[in-house]
């Protein structure tokens, strides 16, 4: 199964003095968003939200947490996403 939204490490747009590398938030192979590390945790990603048009996702703001937090999230609205394309699917046939 294609992941609909995908991580991607960069160091591109990143300070000489950020230790924290950026990431790419990545939706169906085009650049959606991109994280980056303030003193709290990871923030400035929006998240492509289940249930919008594929063509024109709704952005959900996760706010501020670790890396990992936002994986978990992402985990879930995948699982969500593949959910939506099965049933886009089972309605066309």
């Amino acid at each position: 199964m294609k992941r609909a939204i995908e991580l991607i490490e960069t160091r591109k747009g990143c300070a000489i003095c950020e230790e924290t590398p950026r990431y790419l938030v990545m939706f169906r192979g085009r650049k959606f968003s991109e994280l980056y590390f303030n003193l709290t945790g990871y923030t400035g990603g929006d998240l492509p939200c289940p249930g919008a048009d594929p063509s024109r996702p709704v952005a959900l703001h996760f706010g501020e947490a670790s890396i990992a937090a936002y994986r978990r999230v992402i985990a879930g609205l995948n699982r969500e996403w593949a959910a939506s394309d099965n049933n886009a699917e089972r309605r066309q046939a």
